[in-house]
């Protein structure tokens, strides 16, 4: 299937994490241009010398705790060329509970997951073609607990995220422009991996017993579908919410 991509302009917010970097190789062997925001520097320089030649319109670091640098952000959106997609990848993902977090904990979590989101997909709408796609990415710990670890900041923050998807699905779709949401279940990247730390295979074999494919998530199977959202082929597909968890969330567990 032709995904028609080519030639399409499309903001990658994360584009040096593990789902973020596949995305953004994936996007060039697709031929688009792209407009990488990414929090590590050297990744992302790193990144960018390995597209093709006029693949790249653009490439900002940034620190998303720091309101400097989203505003930075929002400036290279707003001041780019008209974007026909654009993805939200970036996330905060801490240990805490609610009864125990802090506000400033919270915040933090909420800067990166939410307000960096608000902040670059309102830029990113202002130069919005007429068949734009927008997608975020959550999580499925803002619908259900698949671990026994706390996370009060990030599962509330994600279930914002959607929140956003869906505001813009219904107010920009009169403009032909749709977003969508994923909801990954646990995918095996760098992140996670960090989260849970030693833990990481007792978890994934605790979450495992409760999905029905029998294993994790791979970047690959979260890239693709971010291209498919993006492109002209999903032109129908607008303010839904995706689970790709292996069947884990349809049981009502």
């Amino acid at each position: 299937m032709d995904l028609a991509l080519a030639g399409r302009t499309i903001a990658i917010a994360g584009s040096t994490a593990g789902i973020g970097s596949l995305l953004t190789t994936s996007l060039d062997q697709e031929h688009a241009r792209l407009l990488l925001v990414g929090g590590r520097p050297e990744r992302l320089d790193a990144l960018a010398h390995t597209l093709s030649p006029g693949a790249l319109i653009g490439i900002v670091p940034a620190d998303l705790r720091r309101e400097s640098d989203r505003n930075q952000c929002t400036v290279a959106l707003r001041g780019s060329t008209e974007l026909d997609g654009f993805v939200f990848l970036p996330a905060q993902l801490r240990t805490d509970t609610f009864s125990e977090a802090r506000s400033s904990e919270f915040r933090e979590t909420f800067d990166v997951n939410v307000f960096a989101a608000f902040e670059f997909a309102q830029a990113a709408l202002s130069v919005a073609s007429s068949s734009a796609s927008f997608v975020f990415v959550s999580s499925i710990d803002a619908h259900r607990h698949p671990h026994h670890t706390p996370s009060a900041s990030y599962d509330s923050s994600k279930r914002a995220l959607e929140s956003i998807s869906e505001s813009i699905a219904v107010e920009a779709g009169s403009r032909g422009i749709r977003s969508n949401s994923i909801i990954p279940g646990l995918i095996r990247t760098p992140m996670t991996e960090d989260f849970f730390g030693k833990e990481f295979e007792a978890e994934r074999l605790r979450f495992l017993d409760a999905v029905p494919l029998g294993r994790p998530g791979s970047p690959e199977d979260i890239a693709n579908l971010i291209m498919f959202l993006l492109s002209p082929v999903a032109g129908y597909v607008n303010g839904t919410s995706i689970p790709v968890d292996g069947g884990f969330l349809c049981q009502g567990l």
